[in-house]
């Protein structure tokens, strides 16, 4: 079988973590496929018996291995999620909610991934559009985690109508809302308040950022529900980010679409640890890391 590796140079120092995966899976009979170009950019891969530099796309991929830390995985997925195929990552960064494999137990769970021993979770996902006063499309983008339209370079309150299935929700003012999938409940949207969901429940979570109201309450809305977002006049353009990423440019009267995607992205669960348990680890082991850096 293919496994798809791609590693993060800016926390994988050297590729040391890509060329041990590369080797253990050599190693268990399994075929390491890299993104092309990586021959060129770590050498060093190219002296491990099987490696094949190639298209993803063309290369009948099992398994997309994300080396780094949830922001990596969160681009390794916008790259590959049309592949049918299930993503793991291997957890180089602060927390990795989005990473299965520590890196101190690489080779056990290598090994369990290559034999088939584990469960895999449907994540939702979600879409976005911006349409501007015209009714134009501006820009679509589809994400994991979350969108989010946070107030822009100067510090000005920002001005958000919320609208679910049609019906105004509030008049929105503050720093931003947070719309979120289950996914990406343990990120954004728990900084800001809001609850933990499970993450193969198909709720459509809308959190607000700092709200400058006397009632920020979170909004969970079902899986099929579209939410909209509009803007009115704007002295100063919020942002939008889906799972992070740059996106349109933000004018007085756009209005925002969000709605589920139309497909699910598989991940690998290797652990049998509770949900809520490995929630609490993980952010246990922030504050270890940032204390030991």
């Amino acid at each position: 079988m293919n496994y798809g590796i791609c590693s993060n140079g800016s926390r994988d120092t050297g590729y040391e973590t890509a060329v041990k995966v590369a080797e253990i899976l050599s190693g268990l009979g399994a075929t390491p496929v890299f993104e092309t170009g990586m021959d060129e950019e770590c050498p060093k891969l190219k002296a491990v018996p099987g490696v094949l530099f190639a298209d993803f796309s063309k290369s009948d991929i099992k398994t997309v291995i994300s080396i780094g830390g949830d922001g990596t995985f969160l681009s390794k997925v916008a790259r590959y999620r049309d592949l049918d195929t299930e993503f793991v990552g291997v957890n180089l960064g602060s927390i990795g909610f989005l990473n299965e494999i520590m890196h101190d137990d690489l080779e056990k769970d290598l090994m369990q991934l290559v034999k088939g021993d584990y469960d895999t979770i449907d994540r939702t996902q979600l879409t976005c559009d911006v349409y501007n006063k015209d009714g134009a499309l501006k820009g679509s983008a589809v994400c994991l985690n979350d969108i989010i339209i946070v107030r822009g370079a100067k510090p000005h309150i920002t001005t958000l109508v919320l609208s679910i299935d049609g019906q105004i929700i509030e008049r929105f003012r503050g720093d931003g809302l947070v719309v979120s999938t289950a996914t990406g409940s343990s990120a954004y949207n728990l900084s800001a308040g809001g609850p933990i969901l499970m993450p193969n429940m198909k709720d459509i979570i809308v959190t607000p950022i700092c709200s400058h109201t006397l009632n920020g309450y979170t909004y969970v809305a079902t899986e099929d529900s579209e939410i909209k977002i509009s803007l009115e006049s704007i002295e100063s353009a919020p942002l939008i980010c889906p799972d992070g990423r740059d996106f349109v440019e933000l004018e007085s009267y756009d209005s925002i679409i969000i709605k589920r995607y139309d497909k699910v992205l598989k991940t690998v669960c290797l652990k049998k640890d509770s949900f809520f348990s490995n929630v609490r680890k993980k952010i246990v082991q922030r504050g270890y890391f940032y204390e030991n850096r």
